[in-house]
């Protein structure tokens, strides 16, 4: 069991390293902006840890254009048939590796925004880049994903720090 909260919570899974090259400059980003950061796999993730944190922000490669089995089960086994449920009003945000431009990224993306408002929460755009969360390509130099991944961390560590919604 979760004994200790944080702001945020990452929660991502990875098949080749690429999605999970971004969770430490997501990391990073957010805690400049002054929140806590705690990170876990979709396999050693607790239910819990996902009740008490503010918000969770979830890492998925993309898999024919959708979310990985594992991140998809975890939302599905947390499903609640009352509203609101116990994600309602908490931020929610995604990011993604994928291969290559036209490859599903910005679907897998929207696939998992769907699944977070459908939990009830709370998702921001980005409106200069990375509108619905950053994606890290086969082709996209380390430089351009660190730069993205970190702004973009910030910008959720502000929303949670505005809306400052109960754990």
């Amino acid at each position: 069991m979760a004994t200790n909260q944080h702001d945020l919570l990452i929660v991502y899974t990875s098949k080749n390293g690429r999605t999970g090259a971004m969770v430490e400059p997501i990391r990073q980003g957010m805690e400049y902006a002054g929140v806590s950061v705690s990170v876990r796999t979709v396999e050693e993730v607790q239910w819990e840890e996902m009740l008490l944190a503010k918000g969770v922000i979830i890492g998925t490669p993309v898999r024919f254009g959708d979310v990985d089995w594992q991140i998809k089960r975890l939302f599905d086994v947390t499903a609640f048939q009352d509203y609101p449920g116990p994600l309602s009003g908490k931020v929610g945000g995604a990011f993604t590796g994928g291969g290559r431009p036209g490859g599903g990224a910005e679907l897998a993306l929207l696939s998992m925004i769907h699944i977070l408002l459908n939990h009830g929460m709370v998702i921001q755009g980005h409106a200069h880049s990375a509108h619905y969360g950053p994606v890290a390509l086969r082709e996209s130099t380390e430089e351009e994903v660190t730069t993205v991944c970190n702004a973009w961390g910030r910008h959720w560590a502000e929303l949670v720090q505005r809306l400052g919604p109960a754990g």
